[in-house]
Parts: structure tokens; sequence; C-alpha cells
């Protein structure tokens, strides 16, 4: 019985103050009567400082709610309830002021690998009976990608006066079987399909709120996913849905899963019963398939009697002819009691289905600068007259000033907007809305900022190595550069040797004359900087970019690279595969005198082009498509037997190249285009002169469409790079060296094995990886070294290691050559010219750093090479 009282605090409001102050006396001195089991607080005052340990120290196994009350706070945690762990209610102090809140999205790399959409959860539930009341759940990662505010994976979830923050996919909810979820007087907002998935779920007296996007255009509230045979979807009783602040018109739902590509389809169901529509919110035709594979047939999406905020009907005559506009008699399916049967949701708490006044809690809270003001907009939660909204500002974010005030006059109006003038340059406002009511507990919102200090802004990976040989400049490298309030040019400097410019490469600039650029309205717009290296002596090269304007915080980019007086390597094409109509490699590519070769998978078949029928086995567009099955199955157990999620030896596609019988062949990388089609995926890639009998070497990196590969996403075998769905960008192009660049050589003869590994953990069907225009690069033509050896040449270095000097002996060399030191980016940092006399040389590595360098020695006759170790 003490669980009954526990649930009955709305905290904020006077009259609940003294209950709440009466339980926290009777808690201090020892009444297990009126006590909540736990409490968590940030500032130490309960028994944790955090959610996540206070679920973890719950029992496992209960039968009976065990409740955690926490405290305001902003509780910045990636929360999980884990199945043996049910009965758990979170019990929130304020709805405006308990905030539970993280920033994952689905694209977000963990280890190399983007977290997909179920992973991206901010808060998760895997327990049956779970509850909560007055707590706010947040995705913050803003838009661009689905980042779920509350993932329910269980059976008989219970949320009352509740808010779910969040953008694309907000809240997902599923489970095995047929899992039941109960929402009461919450609030929801987003931006796509924000509340999605395949269980059933009944929507009491709720707000939800479509935010506008920054495009015009349309967008979709749900996405349910109802299994066949399953009664019902999603049911939203008496839903306020406010019209948003901007152009963006909804759909009521499209159906997830009913789709090209899908097996079997949904039975997508969504009914909505009394609806109160924010004017020119919703699209006439009220509902859309999701493409032209979706069978409208299977679909139940219905309406009874919507209504504008202003009282009038809506007219549905527009709505697409296969929805439903439901008769009184339909509606009787419909209630709470019918749908979950023998679950009683208002048993979890007392006041879960009791009367409900909402608290004040503000959404949404934004400043957006303009060319002559700013602009403030927000939205409440839940609406009601007689709100006071006070607009603060402050200097130093300590000190507030109320500048401006609105009252709400009625209980439909949700979006309110201010302007202000701009600060003046060189100063930062903050703002605050605090919204109060008599009788009610005042929130007052995150501040949020406008500068005029000026900022600049540099965006780039690191830098590559440059590289420049006996002629002409190094490789052009970029990085993109913006600032913002600047009351002065901002100059570009680069270090000696270095040159930069603005506008593709067409006008250069170095040290001695930098590159201004003019701000336009005190701003720099994004712009594309182009950097080479174009010294006039050999050496080393380092430095920074160094980017100035008064009152700005300098910022700098690094750069190194060397000059040496030496041919630039070759690296030319010597095999490609496009993969696009058959699996041969090109002839016209193909290096002289290599055989030619098509690739073979182990345990990958080609798409049986059926399944999604926009993936064929072969297509100009996408190359290869290709899974364990020919259906697009990647699961680990049978009949599939795929990889999963995690990289396989036994699941690759394998290419190969033989040098010719009269010389050798160096291959130095490997690129391709690859990705995944409705899912993301992992790829490894390795390769072995011996077919994997006898060695076995990982690629050691290279780039990606991002740039530089991280060293925890490279693509060799312990480190895979994380594929993205095709559909999530343009250029999914890979390189990746052998070798770090300094590549692996084929004697006469010998061939070369290269394995692209491939997982996904996708369970359904219909997903294939991708794969095309795969290239070897190097160099064709090499006298070898075995070559060299019938002819008396040979080269050998001693001491090795050394600890800054070695003598070279050559033999058999009957003409000058070349002695080159690379680094193990393959970059040259020393060279020498050898007479042709075969007497040993001194070689003076001593200004060189630690670590594994490659000697080579080449002339008209053979090139010759040694590993050397400069200790």
């Amino acid at each position: 019985m003490r669980h009954s009282y526990r649930t009955q605090f709305t905290w904020p409001r006077p009259a609940a103050r003294f209950w709440a102050l009466l339980a926290f006396l009777l808690l201090a001195v020892g009444s297990q009567a009126f006590a909540f089991d736990v409490t968590v607080a940030q500032d130490g005052t309960g028994n944790f400082t955090t959610v996540q340990a206070a679920i973890n120290a719950a029992p496992t196994g209960r039968t009976t709610v065990y409740t955690i009350f926490i405290k305001n706070g902003r509780y910045r945690e990636k929360i999980n309830i884990p199945a043996n762990k049910p009965f758990l209610q979170l019990v929130g102090e304020s709805v405006a002021n308990t905030i539970l809140t993280y920033d994952d999205g689905a694209s977000t790399l963990v280890g190399g690998v983007a977290l997909g959409t179920q992973n991206s959860a901010s808060f998760s539930v895997n327990a049956p009976d779970f509850s909560a009341l007055n707590i706010t759940f947040e995705n913050a990662f803003g838009d661009g990608s689905q980042a779920v505010a509350v993932l329910l994976n269980a059976d008989h979830a219970v949320f009352k006066n509740c808010r779910f923050l969040g953008n694309q996919d907000t809240l997902y909810v599923k489970g095995s079987g047929t899992p039941m979820h109960y929402f009461r007087d919450c609030y929801i907002d987003g931006n796509v399909d924000f509340i999605f998935g395949s269980s059933v779920d009944v929507f009491d007296r709720c707000v939800v709120y479509a935010k506008s996007r920054a495009a015009a255009g349309a967008s979709y509230i749900t996405a349910a996913n109802t299994p066949p045979g399953q009664a019902y979807g999603f049911i939203f009783h008496d839903a306020k849905l406010p019209a948003n602040t901007g152009a963006t018109l909804y759909y009521l739902g499209r159906p997830w899963q009913n789709s090209t590509g899908s097996a079997p389809l949904a039975q997508n169901k969504v009914v909505l019963i009394k609806p109160t529509l924010g004017f020119n919110q919703i699209q006439p035709a009220g509902w859309t398939t999701w493409d032209a594979g979706t069978d409208v047939s299977l679909i139940t999406y219905g309406e009874f009697r919507p209504k504008y905020f202003s009282g009038r009907n809506v007219n549905t005559t527009p709505r697409v002819a296969w929805s439903r506009q439901l008769a009184v008699a339909d509606t009787a399916q419909y209630q709470t009691s019918t749908v979950f049967g023998t679950w009683n949701p208002c048993a979890v708490a007392s006041n879960v289905c009791t009367a409900f006044t909402p608290d004040i809690a503000v959404s949404n809270f934004r400043a957006t600068k303009g060319a002559t003001q700013t602009t403030l907009d927000w939205n409440i939660s839940w609406a009601m007259a007689g709100i006071r909204y006070d607009l603060l500002r402050s200097t130093d974010n300590v000190t507030y000033t109320p500048i401006n005030t609105v009252t709400a006059t009625n209980d439909s109006t949700y979006n309110f907007q201010m302007t202000d003038v701009l600060p003046t340059p060189g100063n930062v406002y903050y703002y605050k809305v605090q919204a109060s009511k008599a009788g009610l507990a005042t929130h007052t919102t995150l501040p949020a900022t406008v500068s005029s200090v000026a900022t600049i802004v540099t965006n780039t990976a690191a830098l590559g190595a440059f590289a420049q040989y006996q002629t002409g400049t190094s490789a052009v490298q970029t990085y993109s550069l913006s600032a913002t309030n600047l009351t002065a040019n901002l100059t570009v400097t680069p270090p000696a040797g270095y040159e930069i410019s603005a506008n593709g490469g067409t006008t250069w600039f170095g040290s001695a004359s930098p590159l201004v650029l003019a701000p336009t309205a005190n701003t720099v717009a994004a712009t594309t900087i182009s950097v080479r290296l174009n010294a006039a002596t050999a050496g080393l090269y380092a430095g920074n970019i160094v980017h100035t304007s008064t009152a700005a915080a300098p910022q700098n980019v690094a750069v190194t690279g060397s000059k040496v007086n030496t041919p630039a390597p070759v690296s030319d094409p010597v095999k490609w595969w496009s993969l696009k109509v058959s699996d041969q490699d090109s002839a016209a590519i193909r290096a002289a005198g290599t055989p030619a070769s098509a690739p073979t998978f182990r345990r990958f078949v080609l798409s049986n082009g059926t399944t999604a029928t926009a993936y064929p086995a072969r297509s100009t567009r996408y190359g290869q498509a290709f899974a364990p099955t020919a259906d697009g199955l990647w699961g680990t157990a049978a009949p599939t037997n795929g990889p999963g999620s995690s990289v396989s030896r036994r699941h690759y596609e394998q290419f190969t190249i033989t040098a010719p019988p009269t010389a050798g062949v160096r291959v130095d990388s490997v690129l391709l285009w690859s990705a995944f089609y409705n899912t993301t995926g992992k790829l490894a890639v390795a390769y072995s002169k011996s077919n994997f009998v006898s060695d076995s070497t990982d690629v050691t990196g290279g780039r990606g469409p991002a740039g530089v590969l991280p060293g925890t996403a490279n693509g060799a075998f312990a480190t895979p790079i994380a594929l993205a769905n095709q559909n999530t960008s343009p250029n999914q192009t890979y390189r990746f060296a052998l070798n770090n660049a300094s590549g692996t050589t084929l004697s006469p003869g010998q061939t070369l094995t290269v394995r692209l590994y491939f997982a996904c953990a996708s369970s359904s069907s219909g997903r294939y990886a991708l794969l095309k225009d795969v290239v070897l690069k190097g160099q064709s033509g090499l006298i070898s070294a075995s070559r060299a050896a019938r002819n008396g040449m040979s080269l050998s270095v001693y001491p090795n290691p050394t600890a800054g000097k070695a003598t070279v002996e050559l033999a058999g060399f009957r003409q000058a050559a070349t002695l080159t030191v690379l680094n193990a980016l393959g970059q040259v940092v020393q060279q020498q010219p050898l007479a042709g006399t075969g007497a040993p040389v001194l070689l003076d590595v001593s200004h060189l750093a630690k670590g594994v360098y490659l000697l080579r020695v080449a002339n008209a006759d053979a090139t010759l090479t040694q590993r050397l170790v400069r200790e």
C-alpha cells in the first residue's frame, strides 16, 4: 500500500509541496509508510547521484513496484533498464526540471561503427511493468539522423505526465509477443516518424507537437509497423496536434515496413479518436504510402471526428481513399479497456488516470540571430490561459533582467515569439524564458546564446603529410574555414614553403603575401581552403596555417611535409573490377602481362533482384549487391549462418593479381566504393602472398568519405570501417594503404590475394552489401630482386638496427644509382647519389626519428630494397 501514495506527487504545486515535505520528513525519521525506495539527487542529498546507479542497485525479479525518486536536475546519462528488473517506477520531482538526456544519433560512431537507430536511444526499457511519472526524456542529438529518446522494448509500460523530446524517431515502441504501452497526459515532439514501432500503444490526452523543419515540405508523425495478425497498433484518444511555427506540413502517418523489400509486409494500424488539429498543420490527404511497394489493403488508418482548435470540424473529404472516417459504432473497439483486456495501466499508481492539471513546461526555446535582430521562439508543452512569459536577458549568464513579457490569453496557443536587438560587436547576450502562473510552479528554461564576439572556425580532420617531388608541387589538400561577428578582415597566413587558395587553386598565397578575406555582414561564409607545398629547396617543412582577425581568438591548422629532388613515385591502376556488368576485370586498365581475373565469394551470393527490386545482382549505380543469402539475410543462425554484426574470416569476397613472368608488380593501395542497402554494416580488408596459407596482413589505414580514417576504424580486421546506408551519403569511396602506402612487391609470377570481409547487424531480409569500382594501384614492370640476384647484384646494410650511422654495401652495380630512405608513410626523407663502383657507403640517419625505414637503391638495371631500423 505504501506505493499508492508515492505516485500522487505532482510536487511543484503549492498544495503538493506540503505533502512532499511531509513525505521527506517521514523518510528522515525512518517511517516506511510514505518513503520512496531510493532517491537520486545530483547534489548528493539522495542515495545516488545518477539514475543508472540507482537502477543498477535495484533488485531483480520484483513482482511489486520499486520506486526511484529523482530530484530536479539535468541528468546526462545513457540509461538502460535491463530485462531482469521488472516493476521499476521512476518518479520525477517535476516534469519541467527532471530531465534525462543524452545525444547519440544512429550515425554516431562508436569504435568506428555507427550505432544504428535502436542503439541511439537515450533511455531504453527492456523489462516489463515499467512506469514513469513527471519526467522529461530527451535525445539532444539534433537534426540530421535518427535519434531515439526512449526505446520501449518490453510489455506493460506506463507513462504519466512525461515529455519526450527529439527530432527524428523520438519514441520507439516494440517488444516480443504483443507488447502494450500506455501514455497519459504526455507531451511528445519530433519532426520525422517521431512515434514509431510495432507494439500496441494507447495515447490518452497527449500533446503531439510536430516541429518545424529547416526546409519547407512534408514530414510524418507516426510510422507504425504493426505485425500481421495484431489487432491494434497506435490509438490516440483526445490528442492535441498543434500547428508549428514554420512551413512543414505533416502526414498523420506512413506505413513503415509495408514497402519494397520488406517481408512479410506490415499491417499498419493507427487510429485517432476525437483529435484536435492545428489549422493547416496536417496534409489534406492525411496519410501516405511508404513507396510504390506499399500494399494499402493491409493498412488501417482511421479518424473519428477530427476538429480544429477553433471547434470547427476538419474537412476530411481530401483524405486518401484507403483511410477511414470512423462511425460511432467503430469506436467501441478502441476503448482502452477493450484494447488492453485484463491489463489495467491505471492501477500502476493512484493518480495515473485521475484528473490532471498540467505543469508549466516550455519546450524548444531557441534564439535565431538575423541580419538586424534576434528572434526568440518557443512552444509550451501544455497550453493554458494565463501563463505569463518573461523574456530575460543577461550579458554574463549570471544576472538576468526582464526585457519583454507576453501572457497567453487562451488554452489553444502553443507557439510564442519575441524579438530583441543584436548584441553590440564583441558582446554576448544570454536569454531565458520564465513561464509562470498563480498556483503552478514556475519553469525557467536553459539559456540560449546570441554572440557578437568575433569567432573563427576551422573544420578539418588532420591534414596528411605533404610530399613534393623533383618537379611540380605537392598534391592539394583542403579544409573548411568560416567566421562570424568579424569587425575586420580575416587573414590566413601559411608557413614558409606552403601556399593556400580560397578559389580552388586559381590564385595562390604564401607566407610573404597572405590570403585576406573580407567579411560580408561581419561573416565569412564556409570557404574551402586549398593547401599545397611548393618549396624551392629540399627539406622538411612544418608549421601552422594561422588565421587571425581583430578581437578573434587565432586558429591554427598544422601542416607537415617534405620536398625531395627525386621523381614522384609511380602509383597507377594495375587492376580494376567495375562489377557493374560482370565480375571480369578491365582489360584496358590491367597492367601489361598480368592475367585476367575475377573475384570469388565465400559464403556470399548475389542478390535475387526480387526481394529488393531496385538492387539486382549488378547495376551501374551500385555495382554488386550481395549477402549471405539471395534474399538479403545476415543473421548468424541457420539457415543463414551469416557473419552477423562482426566481420568473420569465413565471409568475404576475394580479388587477385598475378605478376607477369618477366617483371614484378608493386601494389600500394586498394580503392573501392561500398555501402549497404537499408541498413549499416562493416568492412575489413586484408591481403596475402600465400593465398592466406602462411601470411595475412591488414591494410594500414587510408581515407574515406570524411577524410583520414581513424585508427579505431581504419579497415583492419580488428578495426573495420563502418559502411553507411547508401541513402545517407553520395560519396562512399575508400582508399586503403598497403604497408603504409609503401606497398608490397610481387616477384615475377607471384600472386597477391585481397579479401574484403563484410558484416551486418540487421536481422531482416532485403539488406545487401554494395560494391563497385575495386581498384588496385601501384607500379608494374619492376625489375625484380631475383633478376638482380642472377646478375650478381645485392644490397646489405649494417649494423641494423643502427643508433644513427650504418654502412651500405652494394655488389654488382655497374652504373650509378640513387639511395633513397623512405619513412613508414612512404615519404622520402633522405636521398643521396651512389657511384657505380660498388664501394661501401656510409649512411647517416642520426637526424631521423626512431622507427622503421625502407632503403631503396635504384638505377636502370634494378631496384633493391632493405628494411632499416633506427634505434
